[in-house]
């Protein structure tokens, strides 16, 4: 009886062949000083080599205030832009507070900063909640204050969709020194609800602050918010509810949360108060681009 004829067995097959990237001629200098025939980049090279060190054959790259940032490949510098980008906390930064982030979470390559700034432009979310521009720049009056969380800027956000425990507004309150920002879902706006507000998240964390910047809404202007004021020597400040630029630092901290919060929902609107920690969190730790530090 003749069998089916077997196929002969294949052992496995192994691929020596790697891909070069950008840190081999500096790995190869740094393990053996080995320099490139051509003269013009190996001089790049010497000079590149000081900012580098090889640490248990991975390559990192010296900072002046950081510590070492480790060098990774193009396949890696993708997976850590989604990552940051979009990830668990990401909330869909742009292209240079992207990069800045990145680099404080310990990663370095060549093109970083131009590859974040591409990924965002490809990123559907970041078009599609994108600022659009519609008046043109006047002169900025930035409004100081002397030393952090001693002048708060408080705002109602919302409605929003009616979320579990009926949440429809949000609370936000932004440090004019640091751009701390608080903020706590409620499901009506009423002056007890500002009162507690300001009680558990303000003064029990940060201290009595000296001011707080609110628009005249009745929330704030109520007897009972100006006697808890007095009570604790907090000196109130009003602006127009029909001029809200004026408090132009609690708009820009409402923009910050609503496109955080568009970015990461899409369709499921009613769970954008169990979307706020991440929000919060990324922006508490993304650099400010006028600064270039974080509010954390």
């Amino acid at each position: 009886m003749v069998g089916h004829p077997q196929e002969p067995k294949c052992s496995n097959v192994q691929c020596n062949k790697t891909r070069k990237t950008w840190m081999d001629p500096l790995i190869a200098y740094l393990k053996e000083e080995r320099l490139l025939e051509d003269s013009a980049i190996a001089k790049r090279m010497l000079r590149e080599a000081s900012r580098y060190v090889l640490i248990d054959q991975r390559l990192y790259r010296r900072r002046f205030s950081f510590l070492l940032l480790r060098c990774v490949d193009e396949d890696e510098a993708t997976y850590v832009i989604r990552e940051v980008h979009e990830g668990v906390c990401g909330t869909h930064i742009w292209g240079r507070a992207l990069a800045s982030k990145i680099v404080r979470a310990g990663y370095y390559w060549p093109t970083l900063r131009s590859d974040c700034m591409n990924y965002v432009k490809k990123c559907d979310k970041c078009q599609g909640f994108s600022k659009v521009h519609k008046a043109l720049p006047g002169p900025l009056h930035p409004v100081t204050s002397p030393w952090p969380f001693y002048k708060w800027t408080i705002d109602i956000l919302g409605p929003f969709p009616i979320a579990p425990s009926q949440f429809k507004f949000l609370i936000v309150v932004v440090d004019y020194f640091t751009k701390w920002i608080e903020v706590e879902p409620v499901a009506a706006i009423t002056s007890e609800r500002v009162k507690h507000f300001l009680w558990k998240m303000i003064i029990c964390r940060f201290g009595i602050s000296t001011k707080i910047v609110s628009d005249n809404g009745t929330q704030f202007a109520s007897r009972a918010t100006a006697k808890f004021c007095k009570e604790l020597r907090i000196k109130q400040l009003f602006t127009s509810i029909e001029h809200s630029q004026v408090n132009s630092q609690a708009e820009a901290a409402n923009k910050v949360m609503l496109r955080g919060l568009q970015r990461r929902l899409e369709e499921a609107k009613g769970r954008w108060p169990e979307e706020l920690p991440q929000v919060l969190w990324s922006y508490h730790t993304t650099p400010h681009s006028t600064t270039n530090k974080t509010p954390f």
